[in-house]
């Protein structure tokens, strides 16, 4: 499932396949058995691709006993197309198992059952393989870190503090990526930064994330 290539520093591995064959690959920065893991996913719609260019960023991180699980896109046929969902229509952020549910086609279609499509199971082998601390994925454009019902507080209230973008709930939307592993991977914390539209602050979210990263190196 996962084919490496070592360049310099880094590890990029394919980690699956999108409806229309295109790779999803993720690249680690640190060892593969250090202590503490973060995962930060660049952009799960397609139409949202700002926080690219921070995983871009985050390939030239190094902190002592932390390793890095970069995913620039999670959803390139998106990207490719110029749409918030996959290329079969499917909203991949409702497409995950943990309070799934059926609803018609449209902007929010969370396909025809939990884990329909390639590029959510794709993920979903990622996160039990790298088992994550914590997990940033980045969406826009309603400039907030969301406080997430299954999230670690205090670490959002951090990232938000560093960047500037103030804490907000959103509804519990069924089907998401965050809450799928929050409740997946014991004692990690997964939540959701949605940047302004345009594109981001890059260094000020990077800073952030390697505050975020050193805090659970010191704890751990």
């Amino acid at each position: 499932m996962f084919g490496g290539v070592l360049v310099a520093a880094l590890v990029t591995m394919v980690f699956g396949h999108s409806v229309q064959g295109r790779p999803l690959e993720v690249t680690r920065v640190g060892a593969v058995d250090a202590p503490v893991r973060v995962l930060v996913v660049g952009d799960v719609h397609g139409d949202e691709p700002a926080g690219e260019a921070i995983v871009a960023r985050l390939r030239r991180a190094r902190v002592a006993g932390v390793a890095f699980w970069l995913v620039r896109t999670a959803n390139p046929d998106g990207r490719a197309l110029g749409t918030r969902q996959n290329a079969r229509g499917v909203d991949l952020n409702r497409n995950f198992p943990h309070r799934w549910g059926r609803a018609p086609r449209g902007t929010y279609y969370p396909g025809p059952r939990a884990a329909s499509e390639p590029e959510t199971r794709a993920l979903m082998r990622l996160v039990r393989r790298v088992r994550p601390q914590f997990g940033i994925y980045y969406h826009q454009h309603m400039g907030i870190t969301v406080r997430e019902p299954d999230g670690d507080l205090a670490v959002e209230r951090d990232y938000a503090r560093r960047t500037g973008l103030p804490l907000r709930p959103l509804p519990a939307y069924r089907g998401t990526a965050v809450s799928w592993e929050a409740r997946t991977v014991s004692g990690s914390t997964a939540f959701v930064v949605e940047l302004p539209a345009g594109r981001a602050p890059v260094a000020r979210h990077v800073a952030a994330v390697l505050a975020l990263a050193r805090r659970y190196r010191a704890a751990s």
